[in-house]
Order: structure tokens, then sequence, then C-alpha cells
């Protein structure tokens, strides 16, 4: 009996998210084994294609896109939909895969578990793809991400380079930060690491690093590309540009990871009993608050 994975989808106004289900189902070795959950955020003139809906695997939660209140407001409605599949996959709504993306990530999923890992996350800023340009328009080698920005004295922004040798390296990396486009994890992650709809978007994918880790999780970059990501944003309308009030959702947003990061606090809803902030902060050697740094970039 195949194993489930659970796909859960926020998708806000992106004429991309029709093609990137069809060929997240297309490219599966098992398109059977999946089960997509969208929290489509949209205007009443977006449609989403039929072919979308002719595997029978899909599933929306339909929103207007004036009701929503961003991303991890959006994850968290996603999560409450998990019913005990054995693994999650947390996407955005602009991608392409490899053939066989899903055997290959479970593949490289159980292996680690075989070698001692108890709790692996496979995740990775996927290498970008242009949709008007197929196939050539595709980056042709797997990425690490690391750190890149604070803002008010918080690391808010990562980035990524090519992962040096990588057709020589036989097994995954090990990560020092999850990318939210690209998260594999046993299904109960859904149930501990739970989105916090207050955090608004610059610093989540921060914070869930954390929140994972001392939660027991330990984090890997495919060592192999799985798929491909849409950096652009021309095919989307960002959250922040239909609604005028988001910088106060940020503030919002920056407070809460202020106090996380200054009080080291435990507690079943944000760090777990496993590991602490300060282990983390010397495992990627860097501190995740400095209040004596307003902005600074960190990797150029």
């Amino acid at each position: 009996m195949l194993e489930k994975i659970y796909i859960q989808i926020p998708a806000y106004r992106d004429k991309e998210l029709s093609n990137t289900v069809i060929d997240l189902n297309k490219k599966a070795k098992h398109a059977e084994r999946l089960r997509i959950v969208i929290a489509w955020q949209h205007g009443k003139k977006e449609q989403l294609k039929k072919e979308v809906f002719d595997y029978g695997n899909v599933e929306i939660i339909d929103i207007h896109y004036k009701d929503s209140k961003g991303c991890n407001w959006a994850r968290n409605l996603l999560q409450k939909q998990w019913k005990n599949e054995a693994y999650t996959l947390y996407l955005d709504s602009h991608h392409r895969f490899i053939k066989n993306w899903d055997e290959e990530t479970i593949k490289m999923f159980k292996a680690l578990k075989k070698n001692g890992v108890k709790k692996p996350i496979i995740t990775a800023y996927l290498p970008s793809y242009d949709p008007e340009n197929k196939p050539y328009g595709r980056m042709k080698y797997p990425l690490k991400i690391y750190p890149l920005e604070r803002d008010k004295g918080l690391l808010t922004k990562l980035t990524s380079y090519p992962i040096p040798h990588w057709k020589k390296i036989k097994k995954p990396l090990n990560a020092q930060f999850i990318s939210l486009h690209f998260l594999f994890a046993d299904g109960f992650f859904n149930e501990e690491i739970n989105f916090d709809p207050e955090i608004y978007f610059f610093g989540d994918e921060v914070l869930t690093s954390l929140r994972a880790y001392t939660y027991g999780y330990d984090l890997f970059h495919p060592h192999i590309i799985l798929g491909w990501h849409l950096y652009d944003r021309k095919t989307r309308t960002p959250h922040w540009d239909d609604h005028t009030l988001w910088y106060k959702q940020e503030e919002v947003s920056y407070n809460k990871m202020k106090v996380i990061y200054t009080t080291n606090m435990t507690s079943n809803t944000i760090l777990g009993p496993d590991r602490n902030l300060i282990e983390y902060e010397k495992y990627i050697d860097l501190k995740l608050y400095d209040n004596g740094i307003e902005n600074e970039a960190i990797c150029s």
C-alpha cells in the first residue's frame, strides 16, 4: 500500500497555480498517493484549468483575496486539513518537477532514517525556472541556503548559492535553514510546528528553522534537483500589493520574533523540548537577533 503525501499549497493570485498542480501530478510516479489541498486566494475572474480537477486528488479552500491575512495565515488553515498522511510537503504555487519526484524524495527521506536520523526534513530553495522558456530556462544545479540580511536587528532574509561539486555528492547535505517553498517531512510535522497566522512573511523561514531544530528535526538539502521554483513575481500579485496595511502585520510579526529570540521561550506552540535557541545559534554560527544592528547585509 502506498504511503500518502499531504501536499499543501498557499496560493495567492498566481497564474502559475494550475500548471504547478498539473506538473506535480504528471511528474509523480504515483499520483494516486498525493492529496493536494490549496488555500486559493483569488478574485472572481481568476479560474483554475479543468485539468487540475481531472486527477481527483485536489481540494480547494476558496478564499477571496481581500479576505486573506497572509501566507502563514493560509498555511495555518492548510495544516488543519492534515488527515494523518505519512508525509507532508509544503509548496508554493509556482513550481515544476523532475520525473518521479515523489519516489526520489521518499527514497532520500527513508535513507536518512535508515542512517539514524529520527526526524529528517528535506528542504531547499529549488533552482529557478522560466515558464516562457521551456525547457531551457531551468537552472541545472541544486542550491544551499545561507543567511542574507537583517531588518531591525532580526535575521529575516535568506539566499542560496549552488552546491559546490554537487555531482560528486551521494547523499543529502546538512542544512542550517528551512525553505517554505519546498519542505518535506513526516506528516506529524503539521501538529508539532503550528504556523502562527500573525507571522506575516519576512523572517518566517528563519523562525520555522529554529522551531523545527528545537523539536529535534534535522535539516537537509537534497543533493540532486527535485524540481524548480519561479522567483520572478511576474505571474502573481504579492499580498502586500493588495493590502495597504501589511506593514502593520509585519510590525506585529517582527515584535513576536524579537520576543522569541530574546527570551528563549519554550512551550508546545513555540520552541520545542529537544534543543534550545542558543544551540541553534551555535549551529548556524549567528545570532538571530542583535539589538546593536538595525539593518545589515550578511551575505553578498
